[in-house]
């Protein structure tokens, strides 16, 4: 992208840090577990991140300072991570955060946080019994319309045929059709959720970065 100089974000004993191209490295939060990060369509580099205490956080660079909004607890527990992307999509961003259940190898759960910037104004979603299928716990792409398409297989799938759902971006709904929205979601300023039964996510294009 234009006007985006080389960096890099690292953690070094849970310290979130972000490196330029000039060797320059700024410390960006403390008691940070995972973080993800993407660049929106105005060159902005956003960031997000889970802290020990499973809070989520978007730090965004404003007049030559970084911010930081702490903007809800999002979890528990951070032990069972194994997937954090973040992707931005038009004015919205959007995390994907997958967790193993604690006594299955096989099945996990999807969070999706998508939320605007600067009002915050949150949309919560959990997917249950997500199935990791051949390395990938989700499929995501983009259409024409500025939607989400998650392609993935349901563990209720007896013969586990693949799915897909479609996030509208303007009306914040998942749904099984990328014309009719049939799944509810919820609206959030801090906490709340949806829970979509057997429904999962993986995959994406992005900057994503080790956990």
């Amino acid at each position: 992208m234009k006007n985006i100089n080389p960096f890099y974000i690292y953690t070094d004993k849970n310290v979130l840090y972000i490196k330029n191209v000039n060797g320059q490295t700024e410390r960006l939060s403390n008691n940070i577990h995972s973080y993800c990060a993407t660049i929106d369509n105005s060159s902005n580099i956003h960031i997000c991140a889970l802290d020990t205490r499973g809070r989520l956080n978007h730090f965004l660079k404003h007049n030559g300072s970084w911010k930081k909004k702490s903007i809800l607890k999002a979890l528990n527990t951070t032990k069972n991570i194994k997937d954090m992307r973040l992707y931005s999509i038009d004015d919205s961003l959007n995390v994907f955060i997958v967790e193993k259940y604690p006594l299955s190898d096989n099945l996990h759960k999807l969070s999706h946080f998508n939320f605007d910037v600067p009002n915050y104004r949150l949309s919560k979603y959990i997917i249950d019994n997500v199935l990791k299928d051949n390395g990938y716990f989700y499929k995501l792409d983009i259409d024409d319309f500025s939607n989400i398409v998650l392609e993935y297989k349901p563990s209720s799938s007896s013969d586990r045929t693949t799915s897909k759902l479609f996030f509208n971006s303007s009306s914040k709904q998942w749904s099984k059709s990328n014309i009719e929205n049939t799944i509810h979601s919820s609206r959030c300023s801090n906490e709340g959720k949806t829970t979509i039964k057997d429904d999962i996510f993986e995959y994406c294009y992005g900057i994503t970065y080790k956990i």
